[in-house]
């Protein structure tokens, strides 16, 4: 088996942005397994995984400025058919990339939940369908 290729960072004003991403932003299929719609605002630095033959494996996106709060969000978490496998190399390629100096923020559907934990978050709500996990900054530990 060849070896995956790196994460890839993108902003929607990367040329690849939309040719990787925008056939995702408006699925339905994507929106439900998401719980919500991937907005692609100027705040977010996508993580993308594809595989060695360029596919798509999945992505996420980090929020720097996702509320009033000023909180860092890691959501949007999607992987395709097949590659539920890349789950936690996105969420640790988040918090190697975004997680030394800030609070990482995250509701998620309970199924990727213990994804997140092992990256070092933990719940701090949770309702029927949702789990609400932060991950303390690496600065603060």
């Amino acid at each position: 088996m060849s070896a995956q290729p790196d994460p890839i960072l993108l902003t929607n004003s990367d040329p690849d942005f939309y040719p990787t991403l925008g056939p995702y932003l408006a699925r339905h299929d994507v929106h439900k397994v998401l719980g919500g719609v991937p907005w692609d605002e100027d705040t977010k630095t996508w993580i993308v995984l594809k595989a060695a033959s360029g596919e798509l494996r999945g992505f996420c996106a980090v929020n720097q400025s996702a509320n009033r709060s000023r909180r860092t969000m890691l959501e949007s978490l999607y992987t395709l058919p097949g590659h539920d496998d890349v789950t936690d190399e996105l969420i640790q390629t988040a918090v190697q990339h975004f997680g030394h100096d800030r609070d990482l923020h995250a509701v998620v559907r309970h199924a990727i939940a213990p994804h997140h934990e092992k990256a070092g978050f933990h719940a701090v709500k949770t309702t029927v369908n949702m789990a609400t996990l932060v991950r303390r900054a690496d600065i603060r530990n």
